[in-house]
């Protein structure tokens, strides 16, 4: 089994490490990109919007983050309690790395299971009572993947739910864990464009 897991792993991990390099060369060089987006245009009124833009999606996204970081705290929470409970070794190290490798969507989960099961049955004296941790996990992750984290961001960001789960869907199937990664900042990214670009006028529909 160890190589047809290095051969899954493979791929994913150069794709990660891929997408770390191009996240920190593009974030240490916004500030010249901004300006040049920018600069692009030649009239004020059209440098002015695209500023707008650019600040919209910097504090949309901003914002996105900061609810990312407090989900995964509270499943870092959550791991922490169920290890406690079930009466695993570390509990609060096992939490800050649940909470840490959730950021990596997909395959973060998989290897906290993992991680969990081979602690567990290492230190439990049977093997079902080694995999409770790691069941209890399973069952945390796969309610926050599919309707804590969808439904907060659709609320806080003012986003609909089934917009995020669709988007989630597709750029996985497309891009795989790091298009997961970035399913809802590409939605976001998206939608505060279309607000600048073609507003959304107040229609009255009739009966309203």
């Amino acid at each position: 089994w160890v190589q047809p897991t290095l051969e899954f792993l493979s791929p994913t991990f150069t794709e990660l490490l891929l997408f770390l390099a191009v996240l920190v060369l593009f974030i240490a060089s916004w500030p010249d990109l901004r300006r040049a987006l920018v600069l692009t245009f030649d009239d004020h009124d059209s440098r002015l919007r695209t500023l707008r833009i650019l600040n919209a999606i910097e504090s949309s996204l901003g914002s996105y983050l900061l609810t990312v970081t407090m989900i995964n705290m509270g499943l870092g929470v959550a791991t922490g309690l169920i290890c406690a409970i079930t009466g695993m070794p570390n509990p609060a190290g096992l939490g800050a790395l649940a909470a840490t490798l959730n950021f990596i969507p997909i395959i973060g989960p998989i290897v906290t299971f993992v991680v969990l099961a081979a602690v567990g049955i290492i230190t439990a004296s049977t093997l079902g009572g080694g995999l409770i941790a790691a069941a209890c996990f399973a069952i945390v992750a796969f309610f926050e993947g599919h309707f804590i984290t969808p439904t907060i961001i659709g609320r806080r960001l003012a986003l609909n739910a089934l917009a995020v789960i669709i988007a989630l869907a597709f750029w996985t199937w497309l891009w795989g864990p790091m298009g997961a990664f970035l399913s809802s900042p590409i939605l976001i990214v998206g939608l505060v464009i279309r607000e600048h670009l073609m507003p959304v006028k107040d229609i009255q529909l009739p009966g309203d």
